[in-house]
């Protein structure tokens, strides 16, 4: 009986064990530059992990936050983001779970009748859970590497989401700041307008149309202000800042220039077969296949088997009995197809899904860099033509105005035409950092979670007795 215990316990030793290496895995990602664009991604456990966090956040606080500061702040900041960690390494530690035999159940009766008393001992497992182990290993690996590949997709997806907070609201300040400029302006030619109408020097049509000028400045300059506080509570959000830090939070007063070339498509989408979505599908299909051969089998019948030793004292003559006992469930009823079809749908389903990212990965970087290099061309024809061609016109309407070849209203307009063209510009240049941002996370694939549903041996356990 003994040799027979230490048998069943060998094989629970070596054969049941899976973990979920968690620390690994965020050291893998860190190790990824085109993953983690800033800064480190450290999961706090202990307080003195968050107090380093702390500190470093504090530093980086103290100067203007460029798109790189924003997303180390992330790192350091968000509790949404550590919550995203943790609820990984939940996913991760279950996933390795399914790939471990359950505990063995051990039972102890004492039975006593007249001068009889007989002591009962079993130890009970499932049949299936062994003989099915090999299977939900197997499975249960696959279920890690989907965890895997989810945190890797899900910071991915986080720092992207700051890195477009942050162009949204440096874009927004910019925006403000020309269209402050321009109301400040028009405020002051207003004031100039109305003394010249007191004096007879304005007609009642310029000066209206003055008014006009400075009344579209004024609705202007309200729409910038109000979308300036929502990009930069946005990005605050996202950061993690509190109500301390945000007044002390400063952003760069305007966005990169354009750059002299465009990028080229080769050298963003170098590691294009390493999407996420191909590879969360292509394991979601294995793992489904995987899944099938243990489900499978549980769902014609499930086997039980226990060993029993029992020791009977009666009057002070000691027996022993030996021996085991097997339960099978019979499928007399339920033989199990409809559940069998339903897994063989789900694998067919799987595979199509797995085909189908394969065809729209190769449409999506199409699309996403068409969108790109027309983004630069406008970008770059705001920044080298329209702009400086205005710049021109508002020089020769001041000198026509000094020469009095113009009047005021004529120089307001100029002046008004250039501002639209710089806010314009800005559009422009936004649009394109954040299309050559989208072109970077289509590349890697639009982060797509995937269920790390692996078999467990509870799932294909029924209800057992003796």
């Amino acid at each position: 009986m003994k040799n027979s215990y230490l048998s069943i316990a060998l094989v629970l030793i070596t054969t049941g064990c899976s973990s979920y290496d968690f620390e690994q895995n965020i050291s893998a990602v860190n190790g990824n530059s085109e993953v983690v664009f800033a800064g480190e991604v450290i999961a706090a456990k202990d307080i003195d992990e968050q107090n380093a966090l702390k500190e470093r956040a504090k530093t980086l606080l103290e100067n203007q936050i460029g798109e790189a500061e924003a997303v180390e702040l992330m790192l350091t900041k968000s509790p949404a983001f550590q919550k995203l960690l943790f609820n990984n390494l939940r996913e991760g530690s279950l996933a390795a779970q399914t790939g471990r035999i359950p505990n063995p159940a051990f039972a102890f009766e004492r039975m006593v009748k007249g001068s009889e008393t007989e002591y009962g001992r079993f130890l009970t497992f499932g049949l299936l859970d062994l003989a099915s182990l090999p299977s939900r290993q197997k499975s249960s690996k696959i279920a890690v590497e989907i965890a895997t590949v989810n945190l890797e997709s899900e910071i991915f997806s986080s720092i992207m989401e700051v890195r477009f907070a942050w162009l949204d609201a440096v874009a927004a300040e910019q925006r403000f700041s020309i269209a402050e400029d321009t109301f400040v302006a028009l405020s002051a030619s207003a004031e100039m307008a109305k003394r010249m109408k007191q004096t007879g020097n304005m007609t009642t049509s310029d000066r209206i149309r003055q008014q006009l000028l400075y009344s579209e400045a004024t609705i202007a300059l309200a729409k910038a202000k109000q979308t300036k506080i929502t990009k930069r509570e946005r990005l605050i959000r996202l950061i993690g800042l509190n109500d301390d830090e945000a007044d002390t939070f400063s952003l760069p007063e305007s966005l990169p220039d354009v750059p002299e070339t465009p990028a080229l498509m080769e050298e963003i989408t170098r590691n294009f077969e390493n999407r996420f979505d191909v590879t969360l599908a292509r394991l979601d299909y294995e793992l489904a296949l995987a899944r099938t051969g243990v489900e499978n089998v549980s769902s014609y019948t499930d086997i039980e088997i226990g060993l029993r030793n029992d020791r009977i004292n009666d009057d002070g003559s000691i027996s022993n009995k030996k021996g085991y006992e097997i339960e099978i469930q019979i499928p007399l009823f339920d033989w199990g197809n409809l559940q069998r079809d339903a897994m063989q749908a789900e694998v067919l389903s799987k595979q199509q899904n797995y085909k189908q990212v394969l065809l729209s990965a190769v449409s999506d970087i199409r699309s996403a860099y068409n969108a790109y290099r027309t983004s630069f061309d406008i970008a770059q024809h705001y920044q080298n033509q329209i702009i400086p061609m205005h710049e021109t016109l508002l020089e020769e309407a001041t000198y026509n105005y000094n020469g009095m070849i113009i009047g005021v209203f004529e120089l307001l307009e100029a002046g008004r035409e250039k501002s639209l063209a710089e806010t314009n510009g800005i559009e422009a240049n936004h649009n394109l950092l954040v299309s050559e941002l989208n072109l970077k996370n289509v590349a890697l694939g639009k982060p797509a979670n995937v269920e790390t549903g692996a078999i467990s041996a509870t799932k294909i356990k029924k209800k057992k007795g003796h």
